[in-house]
């Protein structure tokens, strides 16, 4: 006999009882209350070492034994046997197995199994979520203030429209509409919606022309025509939605690891392995821009340069914020990408 807590399951009051195990049945007798329960209907908890032993009973009650000391008796008396998990866990070299087996696991999924998966959902979602996708989050810039009506001239606009449909497919996926817009908060960036909306900045327009320029010359036609074309190889190779397939699943993946710690623990490598995914797929859009810059007789050098000149006005940052904003950036290296282009251009022989 020994003493234990007991709960009823229907309420949290602690009755203090004596339990004992005899002629196959647990019985508790404690002040105004008595039970019986076979031994055979009896489940034992799994044991630890520091931690109350407890008992569940058929009728959804349990109790809990304190008492170390009796312990093995007890466990003896419910024919308890460990299960084969608890006796691999005590072993030191198979609890090592098992977490390297563990570990292997997590960097396979991680690495091979959300990508594909992400790609075999991603192709189920329908060209309207792409729709929806794109023409929200366009309003949203636009409300938030971000995306300003653009002052570019009339013309300047209308050499960009010409530009575009000079790169755009004979067959898009789906229409393609291109918007120039100021937007001071993004600096030189083109952007591109999954409903075939394309933002080109003001900003980045005048880093191609420079300081003085006004007319589109042939020059900076090429390298608008690479960023037209980047953009176009976004929207044509679904990369926000396939992003957003492989962010829900490596969320999923981060908070089933990590639990509550959503916002750090989950969040964090869910940030760390969708840069990775992101710039993958801006070199997947410069190879796209590349193909259809040589496709039409355009030099992907004024490209090139563009990067070039973009890394040059990084490097003018304190070294602390651009070595911060190189590791959290969703872009590769943009000098990188300028040799990246460079290096296929010689290989096409132009």
């Amino acid at each position: 006999m020994t003493a234990a807590h007991y709960f009823d399951g229907r309420s949290a009051r602690q009755h203090l009882v004596d339990l004992s195990a005899a002629d196959g049945a647990i019985r508790l007798h404690g002040a105004g209350l008595a039970r019986s329960y076979p031994l055979a209907a009896t489940r034992l908890a799994e044991p630890f070492a520091h931690a109350p032993m407890v008992l569940y009973f058929g009728d959804g009650s349990h109790a809990e034994v304190q008492d170390p000391a009796v312990r093995p008796a007890l466990a003896a008396a419910l024919g308890y046997r460990k299960p084969w998990v608890v006796r691999w866990q005590e072993h030191t070299f198979a609890a090592v197995v098992a977490l390297v087996l563990l570990v292997l696991l997590i960097a396979s999924a991680w690495h091979w199994g959300i990508p594909a998966a992400a790609e075999r959902l991603s192709a189920r979602v329908p060209p309207s979520a792409d729709q929806a996708l794109g023409q929200n989050a366009l309003a949203l810039l636009q409300r938030q203030g971000i995306l300003q009506p653009s002052g570019l001239a009339p013309d300047q606009q209308a050499a960009l429209q010409g530009i575009l449909q000079r790169i755009e497919p004979a067959a898009p996926r789906i229409p393609l509409r291109l918007l120039s817009a100021a937007a001071p908060r993004l600096g030189p960036n083109a952007l591109a919606f999954p409903d075939g909306t394309i933002v080109i900045t003001d900003e980045l327009v005048r880093t191609v022309l420079g300081k003085d320029g006004h007319d589109i010359d042939a020059h900076a036609a090429a390298a608008l025509a690479g960023v037209l074309a980047h953009e176009v190889g976004h929207v044509e190779q679904r990369h926000s939605v396939r992003s957003i397939t492989r962010s829900s699943l490596t969320a999923a993946l981060s908070a089933t690891l990590f639990g509550d710690f959503s916002a750090v623990a989950a969040g964090l490598p869910a940030l760390l392995g969708n840069m990775e995914y992101s710039r993958a797929m801006e070199l997947a859009a410069d190879d796209y821009a590349a193909s259809v810059l040589h496709a039409h007789g355009i030099p992907t050098a004024p490209l090139a340069d563009l990067f070039d000149h973009l890394d040059e006005q990084q490097q003018k940052m304190p070294k602390f914020l651009r070595q911060a904003m190189s590791y959290a950036s969703t872009h590769p290296d943009a000098y990188a990408r300028g040799q990246r282009l460079r290096e296929g251009q010689a290989g096409q022989g132009r």
